[in-house]
């Protein structure tokens, strides 16, 4: 008798641990125009999650990264959110196997998501969706994504609790976000972005991206349109930038080969622009890598984006709020 109540005190001590660590483990439900399908909890901290969006088409691949203090930290305790976006060529997955953002925010009070952007989607809605329609991105992302994230985990839901950033493409992405939802964000980076438009030698480049042999007119449509009409206009960073006033804003460029040195040019553009606007940035040309170390080598590459968040975390987390 005595090792059957045993046994029972023992089960039920077990059952009050595991209710414990998973009380406020997060319960994904469908909300704010996205459809749950399905999640997995891929570690501790990681969780990926496939959403349905009218916005845009096919299944969309999300990935959460939760503090490791997440499940066991209490109902009232809230997290700021970074949002980091992949770039061209890229994925869902990028940042945390390319970039190693996991072990970057390991040891942060910070919620970091990662959303598919697809791989040449530039974080906009299409004027040129074609036979690929729906493309709308920027409201997949910014009018569904961000209130989903806030009803599925415990965000600080506001401003001043939201970060954004991203690589490449996900830097214009990151940028033109903050620009054109600036009550969504307080800060704001980009790593290498392709940040003016109406560069020739930059329309070039996004034309062409692999597209059946056909330029890429999909996202900004023909550069050949008066600026009134041009969706390249309309969507240049350096065309919007007093939008960013108020908002901490990051930008990091190297020197180390032909795209990075194209990309570094309109970088300085943004930069010199928001300077005679008087609005502040925080500006770092690595070069070579190694003023940034952990081995960039100054390129287009996955080791200068992993300096470059390690570099900028902590003046990200600064800023953000926290809610205990």
């Amino acid at each position: 008798m005595q090792f059957y109540s045993f046994l029972s005190e023992f089960v039920l001590i077990i059952g009050i641990w595991i209710n414990y660590i998973s009380a406020d483990a997060p319960i994904f439900t469908s909300a704010h125009g996205l459809t749950l399908l399905s999640s997995v909890q891929l570690n501790n901290e990681l969780y990926e999650i496939y959403l349905t969006s009218k916005e845009v088409r096919g299944m969309q691949k999300v990935r959460v990264l939760v503090p490791r203090d997440y499940a066991t930290s209490g109902a009232n305790r809230r997290y700021p959110v970074l949002y980091l976006l992949h770039g061209a060529f890229g994925g869902v997955t990028d940042w945390t196997m390319g970039g190693s953002a996991q072990s970057v925010t390991s040891n942060t009070s910070l919620i970091t998501v990662m959303p598919n952007g697809d791989s040449f989607g530039f974080y906009t809605n299409w004027i040129n969706p074609g036979d690929v329609a729906p493309q709308n991105w920027r409201t997949y992302h910014m009018e569904q994504l961000v209130p989903w994230i806030d009803a599925n985990f415990r965000t600080i839901a506001k401003k001043e609790g939201r970060a954004i950033g991203g690589l490449s493409m996900g830097a214009f992405g990151a940028i033109r976000y903050a620009q054109q939802y600036p009550t969504n964000f307080v800060y704001t980076v980009g790593f290498s972005g392709p940040l003016d438009l109406l560069n020739p030698h930059v329309q070039q480049v996004i034309l062409n991206l692999p597209n059946n042999g056909i330029p890429h007119l999909g996202p900004f449509g023909s550069p050949n349109q008066p600026l009134g009409s041009s969706g390249w206009f309309a969507q240049d960073p350096i065309t919007h930038a007093s939008s960013l006033r108020g908002l901490g804003i990051a930008l990091y460029t190297g020197n180390a080969d032909t795209l990075e040195l194209l990309l570094r040019d309109t970088n300085y553009r943004l930069r010199d622009t928001l300077t005679s606007l008087n609005i502040p940035v925080y500006f770092n040309d690595y070069g070579n890598g190694q003023s940034i170390g952990n081995g960039c080598d100054g390129g287009h590459t996955w080791p200068c984006w992993t300096a470059s968040l390690i570099d900028v975390l902590p003046r990200i987390m600064a800023i953000l709020q926290q809610q205990y």
